[in-house]
Order: structure tokens, then C-alpha cells, then sequence
């Protein structure tokens, strides 16, 4: 009778935190997309010192730390449930748009090439036009693929790299690189769109 009790009395209990996890994961989430603006005006500074740079370098690594922590408490929230949150939409908007502001602001500015800044700016924004017309017309969340991680990798190490002012040979192999991840991962995940939404209709 007494073990039975206790079951009952843990059952709110693990909800309760659940809930908690949840609202942390989605207040860091919504963190991101605060903070981002407050990049972009770091970024557009470092034209005129290097000291932005630095700046700039530490929010980045906040915003990174952000990112692996909401997804942590997320899970942890969720365990085996199929629990579907809002997060679960705010996050991938988040991400893009933070990558994506810096990205248009280190092209403003020109410390990223014209064409490296269009190819990643609209991989993204039709990836996640993808992501949301799939998520909503079908109920399938496309998960990242392993070439999509890279290329989101890829991108986050170039935000870094070109702060940190490394020689031009190194920055154009990065360039390339995180070029060639961008179009392959957003090839594939075209194909995953595609794929989920014609077996939605079978």
C-alpha cells in the first residue's frame, strides 16, 4: 500500500519537472533568438575594431552553449514520450536565424565572399520552409542528417574562423568546404521532404 502511494505521489512529481525542463529548454531557446540582434550589431562593429571580434566571439560561444543545454533539458524532459512542443519549432528557427544574421552580417561587411553568404542564406531558408511544410502538413519532423550537422558545423566554425582573423589560404578552404557541405546537405534534405510528404499521401 505504501510503495503504491509513493508511486502516485512521484507521478506528479516527474511531471512537474518535466514541465520545468520544458519551460528551461524553451527559455533558452528564446534566448537565441533575443541575443541575436545583439550579435549582429557586434559583428557589423568588428569592421571598425578588433576588439569586437572578441566580443562577438564570446556571445557565440554563449548562443553554442545554449544550443547543446536546450536540447539536453529537452530531452530529459521528454524521455521515451512522444511529447511534441513548441521548442521543438522555435529551436530550428532559432539556430537558423542567429547562423543566418551573422552570416548576412560578415557578407555586409564583406569579410564573407558575396556568393558563400547567398548559398548559405537560402539553403537555409528553403530547408527550413521544408522543415515547417513538412512538419505541419504531415506531422513528420525531418531530423538533421549527418551531412546536414556537418554543414551546420561547418558553418558555425567559419563565424569562428573569421573572427579570429586566420591567413586568406586558410580561410578559403573553409570557404570551399563549408560550401560544399551547404549544397549536399541542402540536396538531401530536399529529398526528405519530398520523401515524407509523398508517403504521407499513400
Amino acid at each position: 500500500m505504501e510503495s503504491a502511494k509513493s508511486n502516485d505521489a512521484k507521478g506528479p512529481l516527474k511531471r512537474s519537472v518535466r514541465r520545468n525542463l520544458l519551460r528551461l529548454a524553451n527559455s533558452l531557446t528564446l534566448l537565441r533568438l533575443v541575443a541575436t540582434p545583439a550579435l549582429v550589431i557586434l559583428l557589423v562593429r568588428t569592421e571598425q575594431s578588433s576588439v569586437y571580434d572578441w566580443y562577438a566571439l564570446g556571445l557565440i560561444a554563449f548562443l553554442q552553449t545554449t544550443d547543446v543545454l536546450d536540447g539536453y533539458f529537452a530531452r530529459q524532459a521528454k524521455g521515451s514520450a512522444a511529447i511534441h512542443t513548441v521548442g521543438e519549432i522555435l529551436d530550428p528557427i532559432a539556430d537558423k536565424l542567429y547562423i543566418n544574421s551573422s552570416v548576412i552580417a560578415l557578407t555586409w561587411i564583406g569579410r564573407i565572399p558575396m556568393w558563400l553568404g547567398i548559398m548559405i542564406v537560402l539553403r537555409d531558408a528553403l530547408i527550413l520552409a521544408g522543415w515547417l511544410a513538412t512538419y505541419v502538413g504531415t506531422g513528420v519532423r525531418l531530423l538533421p542528417n549527418k551531412v546536414g550537422k556537418a554543414a551546420d558545423s561547418a558553418q558555425a566554425i567559419l563565424l569562428i574562423a573569421v573572427l579570429l582573423r586566420p591567413p586568406e589560404g586558410v580561410l578559403m578552404v573553409l570557404f570551399w568546404i563549408t560550401a560544399a557541405l551547404t549544397v549536399a546537405s541542402g540536396m538531401l534534405y530536399a529529398r526528405g521532404a519530398l520523401s515524407a510528404r509523398h508517403e504521407a499521401q499513400l
